[in-house]
């Protein structure tokens, strides 16, 4: 129900920010583009209310028949159903966070690491702070459309048995340094993960 609503609520932001990537995929005018992000959003919403899956997404996809052939719409859909879905559960994760503060109050960067890596995202894996440090506002991933990176929490036992220590402001300046988002300007109303509500 989060994933839902958090795609509900936010239809024009979606819209708005995929209305550059229809253009660039289909090298179509704006409100072509806005119009197909429209029912492309619409066709998200109505999957996750009846409970589907991206292939049920597809289905939907396919009957607005935007005539570019199966290949190209099937890419622009997944591209628009995996991004969406990705930024509305880092949403969920957040609030997951904030309520088990008290239990796991340090958070620690993952990094996958393969070759799909963005190599500019592998210092995020020598991460570790309490969830609510400021760097978790601007550096909470996803830090991008294709990124993999996520985070877990821990207690202050684990972290003990872990043998790990919280990252020094050192540390965490040259991190910083390395560290790239590359998220397009578009996007950024959408990671509303990164801003924390109510108190602390």
């Amino acid at each position: 129900n989060d994933l839902i609503d958090w795609i509900a609520d936010r239809d024009g932001l979606l819209i708005a920010a995929w209305t550059p990537q229809v253009m660039a995929a289909l090298n179509w005018e704006a409100p072509f583009a806005e119009a197909l992000a429209g029912e492309l959003h619409a066709a998200m919403l109505t999957t996750m209310l009846r409970g589907g899956s991206e292939s049920n997404f597809f289905d939907l996809v396919t009957h607005i028949n935007i005539g570019f052939g199966a290949g190209v719409e099937r890419l622009l859909a997944e591209r628009f159903f995996r991004v969406s879905l990705k930024l509305a559960r880092a949403a969920a994760r957040a609030q997951r966070d904030q309520q088990a503060r008290a239990v796991l109050p340090f958070k620690y960067g993952i990094v996958v690491g393969d070759a799909r890596t963005d190599p500019t995202h592998l210092p995020l894996s020598k991460v570790i702070l309490p969830w609510d440090h400021s760097f978790w506002m601007r550096w909470q991933p996803p830090l991008g459309m294709d990124c993999r990176c996520a985070t877990n929490n821990m207690t202050h036992s684990q972290m003990k048995r872990s043998g790990r220590t919280l990252t020094t402001d050192a540390e965490l300046s040259l991190i910083e340094s390395q560290l790239r988002d590359s998220w397009p300007t578009e996007f950024l109303m959408l990671l509303d993960f990164r801003r924390r509500e109510g108190p602390l």
